[in-house]
């Protein structure tokens, strides 16, 4: 009920049918929301991975294997991340093919266990391969430092956005203002932007769902390719501008919903113009 304002103990039991409605549609509203931001999540994620093994590749004074050996070393517990990743069906067989893995007795705990040992006959599309997105992430600030195209505090909310639609969170559960601080690079993306006021920006900035909604669109607008972008436009249209109304009488009296879907649509109208 944190959408709603409670109503009384009083209440009608058309009232009490009225409220499950809209509880109803907002859970179907944040559904459809979680589905196309998951994809768009994936979509930066391919289009990050693609550019680090394409511009390490492309490095003639990089030496791939030695920038893996040198994450790794820096990050020991992805080291170990990966040793209980040793038996996946997914991942197992690329880390026992590049890594030095051993089988070993672990006498305190009574059991066999996995120990990478070595990693330096790993290259740098199978490191991105079996990393989660947040390590990946990792090694993508490690390689670029500040010449990223993204910094790493935007990321870190892609990133935010990312667990909470794959982990079947409801995102648009907290929606009031007053509890995140955008980074420069947000603030003046939407700044540019004429259809949203000085008061808009900086309110709705403040609030951590729509803060980390225009960081995935921003993001989306640097690093993924114009064809996957053309095809991601009409699914996002399709969203906000077609089943999201389909019932907004249901929410046109509570301000913070109203408010909130407002600026969320004028940043994707904004973003939406400029692939055209």
């Amino acid at each position: 009920m944190s959408f709603f304002y409670a109503k009384s103990r009083t209440c009608s039991f058309i009232d009490i049918k009225l409220d499950f409605a809209y509880l109803q549609e907002m859970s179907t509203v944040d559904m459809h929301f979680r589905f196309i931001v998951n994809r768009m999540c994936l979509d930066i994620e391919q289009a990050l991975k693609v550019k680090l093994i394409r511009d390490v590749s492309n490095d003639a004074n990089a030496d791939a294997y030695k920038i893996v050996e040198n994450f790794l070393l820096k990050n020991s517990y992805i080291v170990k991340g990966l040793e209980s990743k040793v038996t996946s069906p997914f991942t197992g067989d690329l880390i026992q093919k590049y890594f030095d893995v051993q089988r070993v007795y672990n006498s305190f705990r009574g059991r066999y266990e996995h120990i990478i040992q070595g990693y330096d006959d790993c290259p740098i599309w199978v490191l991105c391969e079996i990393l989660t997105f947040g390590e990946f992430l990792r090694l993508y600030e490690f390689y670029y430092g500040n010449t990223a195209v993204v910094s790493g505090a935007i990321l870190g909310l892609v990133r935010s956005l990312r667990n909470g639609s794959a982990h079947n969170n409801c995102l648009l559960a907290n929606l009031s203002h007053g509890t995140s601080i955008p980074p420069r690079e947000i603030k003046d993306y939407v700044k540019k932007m004429g259809s949203i006021t000085t008061s808009q920006r900086q309110k709705k900035l403040s609030c951590r769902p729509m803060l980390e909604f225009v960081s995935l669109i921003y993001t989306y607008e640097l690093v993924v390719t114009p064809k996957v972008k053309l095809h991601r436009s009409e699914e996002l249209y399709n969203v906000f501008f077609k089943r999201m109304v389909e019932k907004k009488a249901f929410f046109e009296d509570n301000d913070l919903i109203r408010t909130n879907y407002e600026f969320a649509g004028k940043v994707l109208r904004e973003s939406l113009c400029k692939q055209k």
